[in-house]
């Protein structure tokens, strides 16, 4: 380890420990802040009894019976074919 590579990660020390100096109120740190990231849920296909994927029943139009959760995933863009 070289001497600049040690004095480099001193004085990212001591600008942390400036950092955390001025985020604390009355000499308490508050608690680091976790993010949690939105749940994504990939779309599954409904299945009846026995295993065969259901249709969607055309007459009630605001729900598709076909999906779980009632909503069709969104159509992916097909490739462009190239003319030759």
């Amino acid at each position: 380890m070289s001497a600049s590579s040690v004095r480099s990660k001193f004085i990212e020390v001591e600008k942390e420990k400036k950092r955390q100096r001025r985020m604390t109120k009355d000499g308490v740190v508050p608690a680091p802040v976790k993010e949690e990231a939105p749940v994504v849920v990939e779309p599954v296909r409904a299945r009846n009894e026995d295993g065969t994927l259901k249709s969607d029943d055309k007459s009630t139009p605001n729900v598709n019976e076909a999906w779980v959760g009632g909503k069709a995933p969104k159509k992916k863009p097909t490739a462009k074919k190239k003319k030759s």
